[in-house]
């Protein structure tokens, strides 16, 4: 023949020849050489890992007369020859898809009874595409399977071995050929450059080895594309020229436009990615692998052992990691893969891809959860952001109380309730996020005057302003034990928050934390103009003053005479005065 493809030029004719399965090959060849080899064999694996080929210099070994010690057949021998020529009358290799009837089962028996052409040699019956047997047709096979003749041998080779009938399974050796990784296939695919003379750059070879998704079969036909278009020189961008692949440089881009929210960068990155004829579908394919590893970046710390990428990748997802955060990481993922799906079912390409990446942009264009998530983090770190850059409220010395002070401090406790409420109530999910050490540090105040005279209904007017100033300063799970609390009473300087009865497991934890009570007094001195001291008790604890009940006891309600006069029993009760009796019509 005066040409061949790079795949079957390059066949392993010997075991040193095949790559990445030394777990196999050592095996195989420990058993040839003890003398021990299975009369049945099942090689399972994805397709262009070296099924067949294995199989095939297993049969040359097994018929080969000079191997040597270690099971390795001499390549030079009649047997070697014919078995590389295919013309060997000792090695008979079937394909299952189109021999898989009890017929043809039928015929392999007769040939499996045949004498070897040689003395002493071995008769090796190769079944490729062994799941596509139908039952019947596995059914006839397992006898001679189970018992053949001590000069036959069987490989069946398969890429979905859970298709085999069980008792096929179970009386074969089983191998399971693993996808070669990318370094290996990288050295590989320069040997053979190195052979046919082309000029290769390192990343261009890496390209190609990832795109193999390890099969060196696939590799050595993508390697032979690109050398052929262009002219013998392999480099990054014949690479994605041939292949219809973005560079990486558009993942970095699409990164970039998902973290500062760029709904123009990533549309024209797709505009962009069309004009050049990128496989749009594959973009979407390899953009899903990109966010995996940004992924793995951000929760493997050994990302270099999970992950059979080139250190400059690794690099990558590392630097996208800290700019990310993992609920976008899987938004992207969620869209993208969804995306995926709806390519594949024939949808509109650009259009599919632009809508992906608008909702990964534009996240209130989507109505998901995840979508409303992430613009509820957007919204915390802005007001996170906001709280950090604003100025502290000045603390001022109380000044005597007078009438006009009392409505200035009215009118101001007003406002700020105004403000309070005004505030988006958006509460962080994460209590490590809030930094609450740093405001408990910050509880050391400059020693304020008592408040006097504080009544439990001025201390009511500056309530909800004290509830929204705390907010942040408690974090999520003190704020959720304080927000049970209401105002009770005031004991001098001393106000009661009560918290219900059945209760009591939250104020526990909260006398427990003497922080909550500093905070809530810091704010509510600001608020008050004074210094106050806040105490938690349980609603079942009477007031200290029994005195302030406003409400009597049903107990102590006497039932007045039916006689008696309403107004004068109103008058008597309220301490009141009748000015005017209007006489009624």
């Amino acid at each position: 023949m005066d040409y061949q493809a790079l795949y079957r030029k390059y066949r392993p004719q010997r075991f040193s020849e095949i790559v990445g399965q030394d777990h196999i090959i050592e095996t195989l060849e420990r058993e040839i050489g003890e003398g021990r080899v299975a009369h049945a064999y099942l090689f399972a694996g994805p397709r262009g890992t070296g099924k067949t080929t294995t199989a095939r210099v297993l049969a040359k070994s097994l018929n080969c007369p000079d191997r040597n010690s270690e099971g390795e057949p001499c390549g030079e021998c009649l047997s070697c020859v014919a078995i590389a020529e295919g013309s060997s009358l000792d090695v008979i290799e079937l394909d299952a898809a189109s021999h898989n009837s009890v017929e043809d089962i039928r015929e392999m028996r007769v040939s499996v009874s045949t004498v070897a052409s040689v003395g002493g040699a071995k008769r090796v019956f190769i079944l490729d595409e062994a799941h596509m047997l139908s039952k019947a047709a596995g059914n006839a096979l397992l006898k001679t399977l189970e018992e053949p003749p001590e000069h036959v041998h069987f490989v069946l080779a398969t890429t979905e071995p859970y298709k085999l009938l069980d008792t096929i399974r179970s009386r074969s050796q089983r191998f399971d050929f693993r996808q070669v990784p990318v370094d290996v296939l990288v050295a590989h695919l320069r040997r053979i450059s190195a052979s046919e003379g082309y000029d290769t750059a390192d990343l261009a070879l890496a390209a190609v080895a990832r795109r193999a998704r390890g099969s060196v079969r696939d590799a050595l036909s993508l390697l032979e594309q690109v050398a052929a278009l262009g002219e013998g020189r392999v480099q990054v961008q014949g690479v994605n020229r041939a292949l219809g692949l973005a560079d990486g440089e558009a993942f970095s881009r699409l990164s970039s436009a998902i973290t500062s929210q760029d709904a123009k960068a990533a549309l024209e990155l797709v505009a962009e990615l069309s004009s050049q004829g990128v496989d749009l579908r594959r973009f979407v394919s390899e953009a899903l692998g990109y966010f995996r590893g940004v992924f793995l970046a951000h929760y493997a710390p050994n990302l270099a052992e999970v992950a059979d990428e080139p250190e400059t990748t690794l690099d990558e997802w590392r630097k996208v990691a800290h700019e990310l955060p993992p609920q976008e990481v899987l938004r992207a993922v969620d869209h993208l893969s969804e995306a995926l799906l709806r390519l594949r079912e024939g949808r509109e390409e650009r259009l599919m891809v632009e809508l992906a990446l608008l909702k990964l942009t534009r996240p209130e264009t989507s109505v998901d959860v995840a979508s409303f998530a992430a613009r509820m983090d957007r919204v915390e770190q802005q007001v996170r952001r906001i709280q950090q850059t604003a100025p502290r409220p000045s603390r001022s010395p109380a000044v005597p109380s007078s009438p006009a002070r009392e409505a200035d401090v009215s009118e101001a406790t007003t406002e700020q309730t105004r403000k309070a409420e005004s505030v988006p109530t958006v509460e962080p999910r994460d209590a490590e996020t809030v930094p609450v050490e740093s405001h408990e540090e910050q509880l050391d105040t400059p020693t304020m005057p008592l408040v006097e005279g504080l009544t439990i209904e001025q201390f009511e007017t500056v309530w909800p302003a004290l509830v929204g100033a705390v907010r942040d300063e408690l974090g999520p799970r003190r704020l959720a034990m304080f927000r049970e609390a209401s105002p009770g009473h005031v004991e001098g300087s001393t106000v009661v928050l009560v918290l219900p009865e059945h209760l009591g497991f939250h104020l526990a934890q909260i006398n427990s934390d003497p922080h909550i009570a500093g905070i809530v007094a810091a704010r509510a001195s600001e608020l008050l103009g004074g210094s106050v001291q806040i105490v938690f008790r349980s609603s079942a604890v009477a007031p200290a003053d029994a005195s302030d009940q406003r409400v009597p006891d049903k107990d102590q309600l006497v039932e007045a005479p039916a006689d008696a006069d309403p107004g004068a029993l109103v008058e008597g009760l309220l301490g009141g005065q009748v000015i005017e009796d209007i006489p009624r019509d």
